[in-house]
C-alpha cells in the first residue's frame, strides 16, 4: 500500500532572503545579490573592512589639511589683530615708544614687553620668555582657543597648557621666576590662569607688574601696530631710518612662511596617504569584482541566454560591491575619526599642537573618492561582461 502512494514532493530549503518579508519588495536580481552576501558573510565582511580602512586612512590624511587651516586661523587671525610688530634693539621708555604712533600709516600702536626668564616648580625648570601685555590689550591679546580673548590679572602668570604640563602646575600653584636680564630678580609668582594655544609654550604677565618687579621702570620691548595698507611703503622707509628698530615682522608674511614650511611638509604627508588609501580602495574593489566575475562567469552567461539584459547582469555582478561600499562608508568614517585623534595626539610637541578638526566636507570628500574608485573598477570589469561566451553555455550538457 505504501508503494502505491505518490512520492512526496521534494523539500526545498529557502534562504533568508527568500523567507523574509523583504523578499517581496525586492526583484530577483536584488535577491541574488543579498543571497550571495549572506551565503559568504566572511568574504563580504573582509571586503567591506578593506574598503572601510581605505576610507579611514583617507579621512585621517585629509584631516591634516583642516587642522593646518584651523591652526593658522586661530593663531594668526583670531588671536592676532596687528598688521606688523616692531621690535626694538633695547628696552625703550613707553613714552618714547608712543612717538611711533605718529609715523605715516600707523592707525594704532600697542606696546609689549618681553623678558627672558627661567621658570621653575620643584625640580622642574623651563627657560621661557615672559610676555608682558598692557591692560585691555586688543591688537595682540592673550587668546584661548576655546574661551577666546582673556584678561591678564595684575598679580600672577598666565601659562599655556603645555608649559603648565611641563612644570606640573595648575591654576593656584606658585612657581619660581628668575629673570635673566636687568637686575635678574628672583620672584615667586602664582599661576593665575592656564589657557590653551596651538603654538609654543608662552607665558604672559601684566606689563606694568612685570616692569615693576624687574625694576626697569615703564619700558617696552616693541610695538604691535595697525597699518594703513596704502602707506605701508612709506612707513617701511621711515622705520629703516630709526636706529632703535631691530626688526619689523608682518603678520601676513608670518602666515605665508608658516604655510611654506609646515604646510608643504604636511601636504607631502597628506599626498602620500591619499595615494595609499586610493591604492588600497582600488585593490580591494577590483579584486572583489574580479573574483566574483571568475566565479560567476558561467552563471551570468546563462542568465544572458535566458533573457536577462546586460544591465541586469551588470547589476547582479556589481551590486554586491556597491552594497559593501555603502556599508563601509559610515564604518570607515568612525575608524577615520579614531585614527585622526590618535595621530593628532601623537604629534603634540612643545613647538606646536595639531588640533583635531574634521569638517563635514572632509567626510564627503573621502566618501566621494571611495565611490569614484569603486566606479572606475566597476567600469573596467564591466567591459568583460560583453565578452562572455554565450555559445559555450548553449553547448553545455546539464
Amino acid at each position: 500500500a505504501e508503494a502505491m502512494l505518490p512520492p512526496s514532493p521534494p523539500i526545498y530549503r529557502r534562504s533568508w532572503a527568500s523567507r523574509t518579508a523583504l523578499a517581496g519588495a525586492l526583484d530577483e536580481p536584488s535577491r541574488m545579490i543579498i543571497r550571495r552576501i549572506i551565503r559568504w558573510p566572511v568574504r563580504a565582511f573582509l571586503a567591506s573592512l578593506g574598503l572601510a580602512m581605505s576610507i579611514a586612512v583617507l579621512i585621517m590624511a585629509l584631516q591634516w589639511v583642516d587642522a593646518i587651516d584651523a591652526l593658522a586661523e586661530t593663531a594668526f587671525e583670531r588671536g592676532q589683530h596687528q598688521d606688523a610688530t616692531v621690535a626694538f634693539n633695547d628696552l625703550l621708555p613707553i613714552h618714547t615708544a608712543g612717538d611711533y604712533k605718529h609715523l605715516p600709516g600707523v592707525l594704532a600702536a600697542e606696546p609689549y614687553r618681553h623678558a627672558s626668564a627661567r621658570i621653575s616648580h620643584g625640580h622642574l625648570v623651563e627657560r621661557q620668555g615672559i610676555i608682558g601685555v598692557p591692560p585691555g590689550a586688543i591688537l595682540s591679546p592673550v587668546f584661548d582657543v576655546e574661551r577666546g580673548r582673556i584678561d591678564v590679572p595684575p598679580g600672577g602668570l598666565v601659562l599655556s597648557r603645555k608649559l603648565a604640563e611641563l612644570l606640573q602646575v595648575s591654576a593656584g600653584d606658585s612657581v619660581g621666576v628668575e629673570l635673566l636680564e636687568g637686575r635678574q630678580a628672583r620672584l615667586s609668582l602664582p599661576v593665575a590662569q592656564v589657557f590653551e594655544t596651538y603654538l609654543g609654550t608662552p607665558a604672559y604677565m601684566d606689563m606694568e607688574e612685570l616692569n615693576r618687579l624687574s625694576g626697569d621702570g615703564r619700558v617696552a620691548s616693541g610695538l604691535h601696530i595697525l597699518v594703513d595698507a596704502p602707506s605701508r611703503t612709506s612707513l617701511l622707509a621711515k622705520l629703516k631710518d630709526i636706529p632703535n628698530v631691530a626688526a619689523v615682522l608682518f603678520r601676513q608674511a608670518a602666515i605665508d612662511t608658516f604655510y611654506q614650511t609646515m604646510g608643504e611638509t604636511i601636504f607631502i604627508f597628506v599626498g602620500f596617504f591619499v595615494a595609499f588609501s586610493m591604492t588600497l580602495s582600488v585593490g580591494v574593489t577590483y579584486n572583489s569584482i574580479r573574483i566574483a566575475l571568475s566565479e560567476r562567469a558561467r552563471e551570468l552567461a546563462t542568465l544572458r541566454v535566458l533573457g536577462f539584459s546586460r544591465w541586469e547582469t551588470s547589476y547582479i555582478l556589481l551590486g554586491e560591491v556597491g552594497i559593501l561600499t555603502w556599508i563601509a562608508i559610515p564604518f570607515g568614517a568612525i575608524v577615520g575619526y579614531g585614527l585622526a585623534w590618535y595621530m593628532t595626539s601623537a604629534f603634540e610637541t612643545e613647538l606646536y599642537r595639531v588640533p583635531l578638526v574634521l569638517r563635514d566636507a572632509t567626510y564627503g570628500k573621502a566618501a566621494l573618492i571611495a565611490l569614484a574608485a569603486t566606479l572606475v573598477c566597476a567600469a573596467f570589469v564591466r567591459r568583460r561582461l560583453d565578452r562572455l561566451d554565450l555559445i559555450a553555455v548553449l553547448k553545455t550538457r546539464e
